[in-house]
């Protein structure tokens, strides 16, 4: 399990929560509507005021600008200096033409201009109280909002991170924990009761977590560790963390902050790529496969199961050309171009090779070799003795396709080289005949003198009917008294005749069978030709096969060419 918050679930720096109303109170004002509405507002406070002077007190009772201050007071907090102004003026005037005598009429005394200039000045300086008030708690709403903004900032980057941030007092209880501290741990990461982080780390790390700890000191205020913690499912995690201790002047530990990544994939790297190493250890010092370094084709190294296969004492082959290795210059060079032209792209070349030993022996390898350095054209091979293995493979092949009996090949092989051959006839537009060879009157001997004598007559005629043909000619047996025999590269049908005369009359000849006796035996021989007769395999096969039974109803021991 690997944690992933995701940021969705909390803000980001590049765009944080919009931040609280940096004046809280201006949403009482209306210093940000229209001139109109608020120079309306100012007048309907004004007649307010005018109306409640009405109401509370006689036109002559002197106090004619008492209910006018907390309209000038409320006009210039709502809507600001140029209506309170308007106000004031409204005010002083009504106040001087309606309240002072003559009443509702104009008679400026020295003392109703007093009483005005006193109420414009008091007027102006409690607009001035109010504008100073107002400026003072913009900037103090102004400076509270960056704080917020700071502070919004400051937890947004906190809580964005996929890095855990845990804060914990001098008694060990947590004081904060980022988002993913929170999701990683769960209930371990609350605030609350000393310790609770504990259940967080895995117990067989735990011991050595508190050692670390322990090390922090005003000296020393920081730690690095990594160690396994168990998050909310219980699932492990391999955590790097770096823990400041904060201390106070007297030296005591006040808090702890401890951040801490997540490595797991980088400690299960670690781990297996240790892993990897103490295997290549251990497979080049393997007993069984054999590791030899090449450079330009000369060894510079090889261990000591190479050594041991190959028959060499230990450093003997150092610095010696890689051909002792092959049986001859044909394989060594073959084997390079055909290797080294999948090295040089990259590749791993694969392959079972022939070599030879210090002793001359043959030895049977599967071969493996990857380029190490393509400038220095240094090479890295690994080879397994699989001589064993291609003996039985031999064995094998041996048996699935050639007669146990004689060690001729049998129907299977003789399809194949057949198919070979006639591949090969048209390419060089020769002739080829398939004879079909039936031995006559071998059942009796059969029969009269046992299986041993049987056998020992096939094995003889199998011997007489491959001294009877060339070396490029094949010799098969089908199965009971049934053999083939082909005769590649012929110039004319008079060699045909020729050479299978030679070969019915060296089947005359007798054979000594195992309890004493003699045996006599003939063959009827039937013969196709290609391309004449047919010119695929088993059309071949067919027409001698038709051939040899016309021999044997002319009275066997004869000889037939197949005819239409």
């Amino acid at each position: 399990m690997r944690l992933r918050v995701p940021s969705w679930q909390h803000g980001s720096l590049g765009s944080p929560d919009p931040a609280p109303d940096t004046m809280p109170l201006r949403r009482l004002t209306l210093a940000e509507r229209a001139a109109p509405t608020r120079y309306a507002t100012a007048s309907a406070v004004f007649l307010a005021a005018l109306a409640l002077r009405f109401a509370v007190l006689p036109v002559d009772q002197r106090a004619g600008f008492i209910t006018f201050y907390p309209a000038i007071v409320l006009v210039f907090y709502l809507c600001g200096t140029g209506p309170g102004l308007w106000v004031l003026v409204l005010s002083a005037v009504c106040g001087l033409y309606i309240f002072y005598p003559p009443y509702w009429g104009w008679a400026l005394t020295p003392t109703s201009a007093l009483v005005a200039l006193s109420f414009v000045g008091s007027s102006l300086i409690i607009a001035l109280v109010m504008r100073t008030l107002q400026n003072g708690h913009r900037r103090l709403g102004e400076a509270l909002a960056r704080m917020e903004l700071s502070d919004a900032r400051w937890k947004a980057m906190v809580n964005d991170q996929s890095d855990v941030v845990l804060r914990f007092d001098a008694r060990g209880a947590v004081l904060f924990a980022n988002d993913t501290a929170q999701r990683l741990f769960g209930e371990a990461a609350r605030p609350g009761r000393p310790g609770r982080w504990r259940r967080a780390v895995h117990p067989e790390d735990l011991a050595r977590v508190l050692d670390r700890l322990a090390t922090l000191s005003p000296a020393k205020p920081s730690v690095r560790f990594d160690c396994r913690v168990l998050d909310v499912d219980g699932e492990v995690h391999w955590i790097d963390f770096v823990d400041h201790a904060f201390h106070d002047s007297a030296r005591r530990l006040l808090e702890v902050q401890s951040v801490g990544r997540e490595v797991t994939e980088l400690t299960e790297a670690r781990q297996a790529l240790e892993g990897v190493v103490r295997e290549q250890h251990a497979m080049l010092h393997s007993d069984l496969v054999g590791i030899i370094k090449i450079r330009r084709r000369d060894t510079v190294w090889a261990n000591s199961a190479f050594e041991r296969m190959f028959g060499y004492e230990p450093g003997e082959l150092l610095g010696k050309s890689s051909r002792i290795l092959y049986p001859d210059a044909e394989s060594y060079l073959a084997l390079g171009r055909d290797a080294y032209k999948v090295l040089q792209a990259g590749g791993t070349y694969r392959a079972q090779a022939r070599m030879v030993k210090k002793s001359g022996d043959t030895v049977w390898v599967d071969i493996s070799g990857t380029m190490l350095t393509a400038q220095r054209d240094e090479s890295l091979w690994m080879m397994l003795d699989i001589t064993a293995l291609k003996m039985r493979e031999q064995r094998i092949e041996a048996l699935a396709y050639h007669d146990a009996l004689t060690g001729l090949p049998n129907r299977a092989l003789l399809l194949q080289l057949l198919e070979r051959e006639l591949a090969t006839r048209r390419r060089l537009n020769n002739e080829l005949a398939v004879c079909f060879v039936d031995l006559d009157r071998f059942k009796p001997i059969n029969d009269a003198h046992g299986h041993d004598a049987g056998d020992r007559v096939l094995e003889v005629v199998a011997e007489r009917l491959q001294e009877s043909v060339r070396g490029n000619d094949i010799v098969a047996r089908l199965g009971g008294d049934e053999f083939v025999v082909v005769l590649t590269h012929l110039p004319d049908a008079v060699v045909v005749r020729d050479t299978l005369g030679r070969l019915l009359e060296r089947l005359r000849a007798p054979i000594a069978l195992p309890d004493g006796a003699v045996a006599v035996i003939s063959a009827s021989v039937g013969v196709a030709v290609c391309p004449g007769d047919a010119q695929g395999t088993q059309g071949l096969l067919r027409r001698a096969d038709q051939a040899m039974y016309e021999a044997k109803g002319a009275g066997r021991d004869q000889l037939r060419f197949y005819a239409r």
